[in-house]
């Protein structure tokens, strides 16, 4: 039997905002729900009062020997990995497997909420013929130990932060088709918007005039993607570029208000993300943010 429920979370102008909702199953913390265009996390449920965070995850390489790898702080997406996810990294240029065993709700240094997932060895690529699961960005190999260095320092900042890590890669061999992102843009049509990201390209859904809505979230996203290609060409080195297995991986951090920030390196790639148009240029969105040497 369906289950009615008050959410309850806190806007980017720090309203708190409630919602009736209606679920099939249960709410309890640590549950992911999608919103309004975003994915939410139940920090907690008290009678049918759900609180709501911005919803992020962590990933942990426990290795046989009890070593844990440590990822940073992701925004949490529909194909984020969960319980069961197999994955495959690169251990001295060897790929190895991996799969998520557990989730937990754990909290940061601030207390800000975040599911905690582990993932231990499953050597299906011990097997014969090898099962090789699609690789992930989960050990971000520089090419020197520079580079390697100072994507570490990157990512631990971030980390010291809570701040969240938001990845995008290029193949080996590709360039960006900044073309077909801008004929992307040009071709929104509103229906395809969803209301998160409405909000995070400026518009007030509540006060700004439905027919102005659409060229408000296109001369945002035009301006995002001049900006964004500025940096990645240029010398401004807001966005942290990293090598990996002879592709590029380009990162930026950020908080959860900084996803509508104009000025934001994170909000920039966040923006274009969500709506589709860094992957019209041909950049794939990359999950984890894990280095080793």
């Amino acid at each position: 039997m369906a289950t009615s429920y008050e959410l309850v979370h806190v806007n980017r102008l720090g309203h708190e905002l409630t919602h009736p909702y209606t679920s099939e199953n249960p709410l309890e913390p640590g549950a992911v729900l999608r919103f309004d265009g975003r994915d939410w996390l139940v920090e907690s449920v008290q009678e049918s009062r759900v609180q709501l965070k911005p919803a992020r995850y962590r990933l942990r390489l426990r290795h046989p020997d009890g070593r844990e790898d440590l990822g940073g702080f992701r925004r949490y997406r529909p194909d984020a990995p969960r319980v069961g996810h197999t994955f495959s990294t690169l251990e001295d240029g060897v790929p190895i497997t991996w799969q998520v065993a557990d989730e937990r709700l754990a909290e940061d240094e601030s207390g800000e909420p975040y599911l905690d997932l582990t993932a231990e060895r499953d050597y299906s690529e011990a097997e014969d013929p090898p099962t090789l699961p699609e690789h992930e960005l989960e050990h971000a190999l520089a090419r020197d130990d520079e580079d390697r260095e100072a994507a570490a320092a990157f990512l631990a900042r971030a980390e010291e932060a809570g701040q969240f890590v938001e990845l995008v890669a290029l193949e080996p061999g590709e360039a960006p088709d900044w073309a077909e992102a801008e004929a992307y843009i040009d071709a929104l049509e509103l229906e395809e918007i969803e209301d998160d990201l409405l909000e995070q390209c400026g518009v007030h859904p509540g006060s700004d005039p439905r027919d102005t809505w659409l060229e408000t979230v296109k001369t945002r996203l035009r301006t995002d993607l001049e900006r964004f290609r500025a940096d990645i060409e240029g010398e401004e080195d807001e966005i942290e570029v990293w090598e990996f297995r002879d592709g590029r991986v380009f990162a930026a951090v950020g908080s959860f208000e900084d996803e509508a920030n104009p000025d934001s390196p994170h909000g920039w790639m966040i923006r274009l993300i969500d709506a589709s148009a860094l992957r019209a240029a041909g950049f794939s969105w990359a999950r984890k943010a894990t280095l080793s040497a």
